[in-house]
C-alpha cells in the first residue's frame, strides 16, 4: 500500500504464527529500494512485484534490516533480478540455519498429520539463503535519483539491525526495532543488547517521523502512536534490564 508520496508498505507476508512480516520500497526518479525481502521466494515474488510495477523502468537496490531469517529469505530471488543487495557486515547466514528453522515452523503446526507431511516445508520451497554482497558498518546514505534514503545502523534486536529513513516523507522502515503490538523478541541478546537497543530507540525519537513500517503488525501512523509504541517497547527493555531475564522466557 502506498503510505506516503514516494514509500510503499507490503504488510502481512508469511511466517511463524503469531508473526506475520512487513517490507516496503521507498520510489526515487532513478532508482527504487526495497527494504526486507521477507522469509522465503513467495514472498520475494510479491514484493519484487509491487516495486518493479510501480515504477518499472528503475533499477532496484534491496537492503536487509537485519540478520534474521524472516528479513533475508527472498535475497537470493532479488539477486536472479540483478538487483544489488545491502546489508549489516554481521549479517552471514547459512542454508543449514535457514533449515533448520524451517523445520522449527514444521514442528509448530498444530495439525498432527499436516506435521507428519512436512507440510511446513511447502512455503519454503526454492528459497536459498543469500547474504548481503555491499556490506554495511556505518550510516550512509542512498541517492535514488532526486532524494536519498539515509540507512542508520539501530544495533539492539541484534547486532545487524538497521533503519531506512526517508526525510522528506518523514517516514521510517524500523525493522523489528519497533513492533505494532506484539512482545519484542529479546530472547538472542542480554543486558548489553538491551541497553544497545534503548540507545537506538534514542536515536530514532531524534528523527522527525510519521509513519513507521514495523517489522511486524501494523504500520503506525501519527506521531503520538509512535511515540505510545516507542515507549511500550522501552517499558519492557527496562523491565527485562531490572528482571536480567527476556519476558517470553518463562
Amino acid at each position: 500500500m502506498k503510505i506516503s508520496s514516494n514509500c510503499y508498505a507490503v504488510t502481512g507476508l508469511y511466517y511463524l504464527p503469531p508473526w506475520t512480516l512487513n517490507a516496503g520500497f521507498i520510489v526515487g526518479k532513478n532508482k527504487t529500494l526495497v527494504i526486507d525481502s521477507g522469509s522465503n521466494k513467495l514472498s520475494a515474488q510479491t514484493i519484487y512485484g509491487y516495486a518493479r510495477a510501480v515504477r518499472p523502468e528503475n533499477e532496484i537496490l534491496l537492503v536487509n534490516t537485519e540478520k534474521h531469517l524472516d528479513h533475508i529469505g527472498g535475497n537470493r530471488y532479488f539477486y536472479e533480478k540483478k538487483a544489488e543487495i545491502l546489508g549489516h557486515k554481521a549479517i552471514q547466514r547459512t542454508q543449514n540455519e535457514f533449515l533448520k528453522s524451517v523445520r522449527f515452523i514444521n514442528d509448530s503446526l498444530f495439525h498432527p498429520v499436516r506435521k507428519n507431511l512436512n507440510e511446513g516445508f511447502y512455503a519454503f520451497e526454492k528459497t536459498e539463503i543469500m547474504n548481503p554482497i555491499h556490506l554495511i558498518d556505518k550510516n550512509i546514505e542512498i541517492d535514488l535519483g532526486n532524494f536519498s534514503a539515509q540507512i542508520i545502523l539501530t544495533p539492539g534486536h541484534t547486532d545487524s539491525n538497521l533503519c531506512v529513513y526517508h526525510q522528506d516523507d518523514k517516514v521510517l522502515y524500523s525493522g523489528d526495532m519497533i513492533l505494532s503490538q506484539f512482545v519484542p523478541n529479546l530472547e538472542e541478546g542480554g543486558q548489553k543488547e538491551w541497553k544497545a537497543w534503548l540507545t537506538s530507540l534514542e536515536k530514532i525519537k531524534s528523527l522527525d517521523i510519521e509513519i513507521v513500517v514495523t517489522g511486524h503488525g501494523e504500520v503506525i501512523l501519527g506521531k503520538a502512536d509512535i511515540e505510545k509504541e516507542i515507549g511500550r517497547i522501552e517499558k519492557i527493555l527496562f523491565k527485562a534490564i531490572q528482571d536480567d531475564k527476556a519476558p517470553t522466557v518463562m
